[in-house]
């Protein structure tokens, strides 16, 4: 999935700088706790016209976590 596109939603919604967003960050370093988490995953399910379980939230900590569960639902 395309790291350029999490990016700038994290950016838009943490607040933080896009050079600070890496596969590796945790959103909490990056100002996304789990209610901005959820605004996120809900703007990547606009974005790539898919459905995200809420139930997923808790899994993920890291921009890759972000990554990884896109990249199951998009190619499904």
């Amino acid at each position: 999935m395309s790291l350029e596109k999490i990016t700038e939603i994290i950016v838009e919604t943490g607040g933080c700088k896009p050079e600070d967003v890496k596969p590796d960050s945790e959103l909490v370093e990056l100002g996304i706790d789990s209610l901005k988490a959820i605004t996120v995953l809900f703007d990547l399910e606009e974005a790539y016209d898919i459905e995200i379980p809420n139930e997923i939230i808790p899994s993920i900590i890291t921009v890759k976590d972000i990554q990884d569960n896109l990249a199951k639902r998009v190619s499904q």
